[in-house]
């Protein structure tokens, strides 16, 4: 994996993710909710397709990558201001769609992808948005409001692009002959590693507050 495709995967990860959530809003059966997420994940694996074809010049970009991170950072973090204070999710659902799918094409176009990693990016983002929906059904149910439950995680997600913004240059500089790409990554996956448990102990604290709520 490239350094640019490993970017775009935890991309495609968080977006999907913070897509799927705000998607919580909507009250979606199953057939809807398969629906939703295949026109996701095919418009990712045709943008992805299309964007090995754009002749978008690679110098330029990947020396403002950085910038590029620094924007999606500052977009989501406004995303999520304006949808905790009105409680309206229609406005950082397009949002937040339209930076997903721009990124999917800027990092794609720099990215030496094969087909098999395009298809398997595409299932991701599906398997993504249909299991975290499923964890909206709880989290819906909280006591807190739903829109601050959903704000937390977007500014996770707001955090990360900012630290991807500041290590960007200092990450593409490091001596690729010294370390495998899965290696010069290992610290933002273990970034990862913290959001998913921190979602996991939310989700958790949700049910026992639920629990103790129904017990009193």
């Amino acid at each position: 994996m490239d350094l640019i495709g490993g970017y775009l995967l935890i991309l495609l990860v968080l977006f999907a993710a913070n897509i799927s959530l705000i998607f919580g809003n909507y009250r979606l059966n199953n057939i809807k909710l398969i629906m939703a997420s295949l026109m996701f994940s095919v418009m990712t694996f045709l943008l992805i397709y299309a964007s090995g074809y754009l002749e978008i010049q690679q110098i330029f970009l990947l020396d403002n990558f950085s910038y590029i991170f620094l924007v999606i950072a500052i977009l989501i973090f406004a995303s999520t201001v304006y949808y905790v204070k009105t409680d309206n999710f229609k406005l950082p659902l397009y949002v937040v769609s339209a930076v997903y799918f721009m990124s999917v094409v800027l990092f794609a176009s720099q990215s030496t992808l094969d087909i098999s990693s395009t298809v398997s990016y595409s299932l991701f983002v599906f398997l993504i948005m249909f299991i975290v929906y499923q964890l909206t059904k709880l989290l819906r149910h909280a006591k807190r409001q739903y829109s601050v439950i959903v704000g937390e995680y977007m500014s996770l997600s707001s955090i990360l692009m900012f630290i991807f913004a500041l290590t960007y240059n200092s990450t593409r500089n490091l001596d690729y002959t010294m370390f495998s790409p899965f290696l010069i990554l290992t610290p933002t996956y273990q970034l990862i590693y913290v959001i998913i448990g921190i979602i996991v102990v939310l989700v958790v604290g949700v049910v026992i507050n639920d629990n103790k709520g129904g017990n009193s």
